[in-house]
């Protein structure tokens, strides 16, 4: 998949994370073409931002760079407890891309 204008914003945006948020680092990330998926760690116990505060200024620059608003309202997340669920998360994450062809989503799907 190759990213659009709005999608390279998506991609700066999130890199540019933390930048913004010294409590947050950057694991795995894909850009599809109806949504995201990453995985964020807020590191620094109990300095980290909120979760909702990080998501909400990255969908606000996208937004914003974009002159649009591409996002839906809320967001998915999960507390990621082990590093088996850390490496099945990153899994999912970098696997989405070859299952968008029978994405429900996906208009030009191959049913």
């Amino acid at each position: 998949m190759r990213p659009t204008g709005v999608g390279l914003i998506v991609e700066e945006c999130w890199s540019a994370i933390p930048e913004h948020f010294t409590g947050v680092r950057l694991d795995a990330f894909v850009l599809m073409p109806n949504h995201v998926h990453g995985i964020l760690w807020l590191v620094g116990a109990g300095h980290a931002p909120p979760l909702p505060l990080v998501v909400g200024s990255f969908k606000s620059a996208v937004s914003r760079l974009s002159r649009r608003a591409p996002w839906q309202r809320s967001f998915y997340d999960r507390v990621i407890r082990n590093d088996t669920e850390l490496q099945s998360m990153r899994q999912y994450i970098v696997e989405n891309p070859l299952k968008w062809a029978v994405d429900r989503e996906n208009p030009t799907r191959n049913v």
